[in-house]
């Protein structure tokens, strides 16, 4: 296993923190905020070069942009509960039609994954972990099925985040 600098530790950490502290995030959140901040850098440092800047420069880019997107999703959930569900979006037409293409490839889950898509449509994870009984990892193992089976049922990220939705 890869070792983190400490430093991007406690970058994501004080990330976190100010997240949990002024973008409405509940103290629950702060540990899977940290995780997520840190995967992002992790998934993202084999397309670092050095010969464009430095590493703690592209850490920090890297970490505040995720940061920047999960207050941006967590501000459109908020929005979404304010309206009691009804599209506010000037997409809506594009909305509902990716609203389909979502319960499509949610319907032809395993049935397993079904419950915990619609969970998740509305907990975090760790929340749907203690909720299911499930560990965290085994949680994250399922996600990646259900991100997958959207992929096969041609439901991309891109179609999710156009619309407001999570991705």
């Amino acid at each position: 296993m890869t070792s983190v600098d400490p430093f991007v530790i406690q970058q994501a950490e004080i990330r976190a923190s100010r997240m949990v502290s002024s973008n409405g995030f509940r103290r629950d959140d702060w540990e899977d905020l940290r995780q997520d901040l840190l995967l992002d850098y992790l998934e993202r440092l084999p397309q670092f070069d050095p010969d464009r800047g430095d590493l703690r420069g592209f850490m920090f880019g890297v970490v505040r942009h995720r940061a920047a997107q999960l207050a941006a999703q967590h501000r459109r959930q908020a929005q979404w509960v304010a309206d009691n569900g009804r599209a506010s979006h000037p997409h809506t037409e594009a909305n509902y039609d990716v609203r389909l293409d979502v319960e499509a490839a949610v319907s032809r889950l395993p049935e397993h994954l079904q419950g915990l898509a619609l969970l998740l449509s509305e907990r975090t994870p760790r929340e749907a972990a203690r909720m299911t009984g499930k560990s965290r990892s085994r949680v994250y193992q399922l996600i990646q099925e259900i991100r997958t089976a959207f992929m096969k049922a041609g439901v991309t990220s891109d179609m999710l985040r156009n619309c407001g939705g999570a991705a």
